[in-house]
């Protein structure tokens, strides 16, 4: 797997596809870069079957500078024909953010692709808290001070308290998909959404719900004060040619 996903990067069989968000209302307000590698002899293999062997082997830090690129490169398009009033985000790896020169290298990134930085949102995840936590906080800085968002995926499956939302200067959190498929039947899952939104709004944070894939949920989750939402029920990832259309539409 390893040498096959080094061909994949040097062959141009990774490619993105990209998931919008929506406000209560349906508008896009936000989109998701995800990576996706089509093999020319096994056909697509999930990411959740190479990104884990990328972040073993280091092969993240060249896999992670791809996407990045592509994903400026791609919202530099649709800023160009007047269709991105937000932000793409990227997720981003510990092992790309902890790395000496993340900051030279993503300046360099926006530089060459002539992104602005506030049409960038890096998605990090709560690993990133588990070393050098002042280290993480001071970058985190460092980018909101070049206009450059940041949020927490996966928020509650890992490391991650409140606390965590008083410390790190952080725009937004996710709420993950596990909390939001069983909030209809699980009153604890239910409480956990309903803190998050509660406590994040309070602290000036935006919560955007993920795995929304019924007008249920999302209605819940709108009544709990939600303002963002990310799922089926509103659109699946998508090629960026098919998002065009998408968004036109």
């Amino acid at each position: 797997m390893r040498n096959e996903l080094q061909e994949a990067l040097r062959n141009g069989q990774l490619f993105l596809n990209y998931q919008p968000q929506v406000d209560q209302l349906g508008e896009i307000c936000g989109l998701e870069a995800l990576v996706r590698w089509k093999h020319p002899v096994k056909g697509m293999i999930p990411p959740v079957d190479f990104i884990p062997i990328a972040e073993e082997t280091g092969q993240i830090i060249q896999l992670g500078q791809w996407v990045l690129s592509q994903a400026c490169r791609d919202a530099k398009q649709l800023l160009d024909k007047g269709m991105l009033n937000t932000r793409v985000a990227v997720n981003l790896s510990p092992l790309q953010f902890h790395r000496l020169g993340f900051l030279d290298s993503l300046q360099e990134t926006l530089l060459s692709t002539t992104l602005p930085p506030v049409n960038l949102e890096l998605e990090l995840t709560e690993g990133i808290l588990m070393h050098d936590s002042q280290g993480a906080i001071d970058i985190l800085l460092e980018l909101e001070k070049q206009g450059i968002a940041t949020s927490i995926d996966d928020f509650g499956t890992g490391y991650s308290s409140f606390s965590y939302l008083k410390d790190l200067p952080v725009q937004s959190v996710k709420i993950d998909k596990s909390f939001v498929d069983n909030i209809l039947v699980n009153r604890k899952d239910a409480a956990v959404c309903q803190g998050t939104i509660t406590m994040a709004q309070q602290m000036g944070i935006k919560v955007v719900a993920e795995g929304v894939e019924t007008q249920e949920q999302f209605e819940l989750l709108k009544s709990y004060g939600c303002k963002a939402f990310q799922g089926y029920l509103f659109a699946r990832p998508m090629t960026f040619d098919d998002l065009v259309l998408w968004m036109r539409r």
